[in-house]
């Protein structure tokens, strides 16, 4: 896998628990599922927590815990699915949710640039290719006609 925050490639620091998994280091990312099965232990380890969470599933499932949360990874199970742009969107704009939002899944690099202005600040593609290629279509342009999220 290949991260980029911020329009640079960088090492990632989060892993992801499966189900069943005990958190195993210091900054973890659980699905809503396993937050909610472990909530209680999850805030009391005090670790970093980030959220994985569908495209098509509700705010109103974990806004109200978004304080626990240094990451919130939004899932695209095919890049034509366009719902985790409005989940990314609406969670900084009026949850004005200001820690990460990352891109997970079936992303390519010609969404980087959209998935930017809604609110992602960072990207993850299954190759160091397709990284550098999201890279190069985040340089393309300089100057925006509409305001964006970041």
């Amino acid at each position: 896998m290949t991260l980029i925050k911020n329009s640079e490639i960088v090492q990632d620091r989060w892993s992801v628990l499966e189900e069943g998994q005990a958190p195993q280091a210091d900054h973890n990312i659980i699905d809503l599922a396993y937050w909610n099965a472990n909530k209680s232990e999850l805030i009391a380890n005090k670790t970093s927590l980030g959220l994985l969470v569908q495209g098509d599933e509700s705010c109103d499932q974990f806004t109200d815990d978004l304080q626990h949360f240094e990451l919130i990874a939004i899932h695209f199970p095919t890049f034509v699915d366009g719902r985790g742009y409005s989940l990314a969107k609406t969670l900084r704009e009026k949850y004005s949710y200001t820690q990460e939002i990352r891109a997970v899944g079936d992303v390519s690099p010609d969404q980087a640039l959209y998935l930017t202005r809604v609110g992602f600040d960072a990207l993850e593609f299954s190759t160091k290719e397709a990284g550098l290629l999201a890279l190069e279509k985040l340089n393309e342009f300089s100057v925006f006609y509409q305001t964006a999220i970041n």
